[in-house]
């Protein structure tokens, strides 16, 4: 019975070290998943996140490699370009931080996350008859796709009027607010930055039809497009673009995104 008090007190003890032991062993995994290589057609880099490929999701945006994390709903999209593109339209947000602008979410939409095509198609046809398109989570070929929950959350409606006896159609996207537009050298080149994000959260009837994950639930949409240009924009050797887009309460930044663009492995075509 000597022995009792003793065993019972090392087992006391010996519990909380097991909790933090546990807790540091979790703590060491998700530093290890979250920085994760992504191996495109264009490049190789590493951005926080579990990714795989996300080509299923294609809805409007060619000549991009898409990829997707499941846990987060992050999507990411890579290509190479010959030159920075919507240099000037990105410039006119350079002193516009944290203005809230619907053409900025115009500029992304068409720069990165354009009305998925099966969407436009429909709506032209309605618009066609005289009939009010659809909202883009109301169309069920969008199931569960990402790309056309992102598309949803900068475009807003097609507003019809009439100009000088014919119908003038044009979108109109949601207001959006502007968090970076800026231009800088980075090591190993130049990188154009331009990032917003949405208004509000989306409803959760529209997180169900997209198949969003929980983290979106009370969460506001981040967007962001990195432009690199190696060995700087007068260069010549093209340019490495990278978008994305993800909730605001996600670790993935355009900083980091930019940090590891720069240092990619660059694929020559």
């Amino acid at each position: 019975m000597a022995m009792e008090g003793p065993v019972l007190g090392t087992t006391t003890a010996i519990r909380p070290w097991i909790r933090g032991f546990v807790i540091l062993m979790i703590a060491s995994g998700a530093v290890h998943v979250c920085s994760q290589e992504i191996q495109s057609t264009y490049a190789d880099l590493t951005i926080p996140g579990q990714w795989q490929s996300g080509k299923q999701f294609a809805s409007g945006q060619s000549g991009s490699d898409i990829f997707y994390d499941a846990n987060t709903g992050a999507v990411v999209q890579i290509s190479q370009q010959a030159g920075m593109l919507r240099v000037g339209e990105i410039a006119k947000f350079f002193d516009a931080t944290n203005s809230t602008r619907k053409d900025a979410a115009g500029l992304m939409s068409a720069a990165a996350f354009p009305l998925p095509f099966v969407y436009t198609e429909k709506a032209s046809k309605d618009l066609a008859k005289g009939t009010k398109p659809p909202r883009i989570w109301d169309v069920k070929e969008g199931d569960g796709n990402p790309m056309w929950f992102f598309a949803s959350q900068l475009f807003d409606t097609y507003q019809v009027r009439d100009s000088g006896g014919s119908s003038e159609v044009r979108e109109e996207f949601l207001p959006v607010r502007v968090v970076r537009a800026e231009q800088k050298s980075v090591t190993g080149g130049d990188v154009l930055l331009f990032e917003v994000e949405s208004d509000k959260p989306a409803p959760e009837s529209v997180l169900k039809r997209f198949h969003m994950p929980p983290a979106f639930k009370d969460q506001r949409v981040r967007y962001g497009w990195v432009q690199f240009a190696p060995g700087g924009i007068a260069s010549g050797q093209g340019v490495l673009s990278v978008a994305f887009a993800t909730a605001t309460g996600s670790s993935l930044t355009i900083d980091e995104v930019a940090k590891q663009v720069a240092s990619a492995k660059v694929k020559v075509l």
